[in-house]
């Protein structure tokens, strides 16, 4: 991996939230660039009832903020052993950022990030939209990071499930000695790994600490039992909007879930 992206509201910057991306970029030795997406059309921005915050700040008042932010960023991410590169992108935020995917190994977002003055879920419709559409896999960072001591890999038998362990492993080579648990969800009261020797034996050619576990019940319900306590942990899953991943960032849980459990998720695309 060689070109790491970090989403930045241009007029709102979070530097707590870099310190996964930071860790990342170092581990990796990767080249770590901040898009500062700044909405210049009202139609994204502009919810019901709420005024945009275009309206509210001249174009100087925009370009001052930016500026400060963009240099806010640069400091946090050098105090932090990070040398970043910026790129500033004027228009749609979503259609910006998606754009930008076609060109870079891994994107890193908030999932609180949102250019809607309307208080959102977490995560927001923004966020959902870009990892829907997303060119490349996708971290979702957690609101504190502390480091990376577990890797779970969540895991049907489908082709996302095992496209995703195959992105994440090819690019991250430098988790190999860190502990790798393989997690399904089994509705039918069945501890069964499916293809377990096959995959199994995969995996150990690229990592040395391997587990195994299966939970039953509902998908969403034993996920969220499951990582409620867990700290440290990075979790990888297949394709957003299909079989077990729709049902963790279905409408109804997924503030919960994300306010409760704090763990980068690592998200990868067909």
């Amino acid at each position: 991996m060689r070109k790491i992206l970090f989403a930045v509201d241009a007029l709102n910057v979070h530097t707590n939230s870099l310190d996964l991306a930071t860790f990342i970029s170092n581990l990796t030795k990767s080249k770590l660039t901040g898009i500062f997406l700044e909405n210049v059309l009202e139609e994204e921005v502009v919810a019901e009832g709420y005024p945009s915050s275009e309206e509210e700040l001249s174009a100087n008042q925009r370009e001052a903020i930016t500026d400060q932010n963009i240099q806010l960023f640069k400091e946090a991410c050098e105090n932090r052993g990070v040398c970043p590169s910026i790129s500033r992108d004027r228009g749609i935020p979503a259609s910006e950022l998606i754009e930008e995917t076609r060109f870079a190994d891994l994107l890193i977002i908030e999932p609180s990030l949102s250019f809607k003055r309307k208080i959102q879920g977490s995560p927001t419709t923004f966020v959902k939209t870009i990892l829907s559409q997303a060119s490349c896999p996708v971290i979702v960072s957690p609101e504190s990071f502390e480091g990376i001591d577990e890797i779970v890999f969540a895991y049907d038998g489908s082709d996302s499930s095992i496209l995703a362990i195959k992105q994440f492993t090819y690019l991250f080579p430098e988790f190999n000695n860190r502990k790798i648990n393989l997690l399904e969800v089994n509705k039918d009261n069945e501890f069964i790994i499916k293809n377990k020797h096959k995959i199994a034996d995969w995996l150990k050619v690229y990592y040395t600490q391997i587990g195994f576990e299966v939970l039953n019940g509902d998908a969403e319900a034993e996920l969220f039992k499951y990582f409620l306590e867990k700290r440290n942990v990075l979790l990888v899953m297949g394709a957003y909007g299909r079989n077990m991943l729709s049902s963790f960032f279905r409408e109804s849980s997924a503030e919960l879930i994300m306010k409760t459990t704090n763990l980068p998720v690592f998200i990868a695309h067909c």
